[in-house]
């Protein structure tokens, strides 16, 4: 069997969150983590190719930023499999055999997307990876059925790491905000960290992500918070509060510039330390190798967390 195939195979367990209370909680360890994230537009931008240069910009921003974390969206199934070989082809997992998860967003009968081979999100780890979560979210008026996907590290179950998309249904977008944010708020009231990276399609300022932000965040970019995180681009110069551009699209976003959709997310009484940085978009894909590789930066964050042994 190959390695490839033992490695998605491992996304196959399913289980439930419960909440319980943390009998430990003072037997915790800092810990600095790296977290890379990039929605793709595996089909949009690149029609579920794998040889146009689109896994060679992945392998290589992964190879020269060595993250602990991995963050994918809008990834062709196919397109998940050619990173699970090149990642396993440079030795970056310590465990080559369950360091993958991904969950499909488009129906199993549905061709019209990256040619039928599933289209979804992902997550990669340096680390071996425990029992995977997989959280259906409210259904909004779309062809996609917008999901949660969340993995523990093995070694250290108290540390999860997820990802999401979120739809850019506007009178949608409440209730799957508010479904992933019940998901982790149950992870956090167990003892958990997580950290959770993705495209929210959700700009810092919306009053939607007020439930989410901190209240030591507010400022004039980013005012009338009063949740438990940060996201991890908050105290940039470039714009208080609100962070830096993850798009380049017409999109406006906030202090001059485009949009920022893009987001890493962990609880603020678990931080001692963080930042983040959008990359620019390379243009290395397409048939000549000079078309933009997506519509989306990749975003690379930094976050010292307690994590609970």
């Amino acid at each position: 069997m190959s390695r490839r195939l033992w490695a998605v195979m491992a996304t196959a367990v399913t289980i439930a969150v419960t909440t319980m209370t943390p009998s430990d909680a003072h037997m915790s360890t800092a810990t600095t983590y790296q977290i890379w994230h990039w929605n793709i537009a595996g089909h949009s931008k690149h029609l579920g190719s794998t040889t146009n240069g689109i896994i060679q910009a992945i392998g290589g921003s992964i190879s020269a930023r060595n993250p602990d974390f991995v963050s994918v969206n809008e990834m062709c199934h196919n397109q998940y499999g050619a990173v699970i070989d090149y990642l396993q082809g440079i030795g970056w997992p310590q465990n080559p055999l369950n360091f993958a998860r991904y969950e499909r967003v488009t129906p199993a009968d549905d061709s019209s997307y990256c040619a039928g081979t599933g289209y979804g999100v992902a997550i990669f780890s340096r680390f071996a990876l425990g029992p995977t979560d997989r959280f259906t979210l409210p259904q909004a008026a779309e062809d996609k059925q917008r999901k949660l996907l969340c993995a523990p590290v093995a070694a250290r179950p108290h540390l999860r790491f997820c990802t999401t998309h979120l739809t850019y249904v506007k009178d949608s977008q409440a209730a799957q905000l508010d479904y992933v944010h019940d998901v982790i708020e149950r992870y956090r009231a167990q003892g958990d960290t997580v950290l959770i990276a993705g495209d929210f399609n959700i700009q810092p300022h919306s009053p939607l992500l007020d439930s989410w932000y901190s209240p030591t965040v507010n400022t004039v970019n980013n005012a009338g918070n009063h949740g438990r995180y940060h996201e991890l681009d908050d105290e940039d110069p470039i714009c208080p509060g609100w962070g830096e551009q993850t798009t380049e699209s017409g999109t406006p976003g906030s202090c001059g510039q485009p949009g920022k959709v893009d987001l890493v997310f962990s609880e603020a009484d678990k931080l001692t330390g963080y930042r983040e940085d959008s990359q620019p978009i390379g243009y290395i894909c397409g048939a000549n190798r000079d078309k933009a590789c997506s519509d989306h930066r990749i975003v690379n964050a930094f976050a010292t967390v307690t994590v609970m042994d």
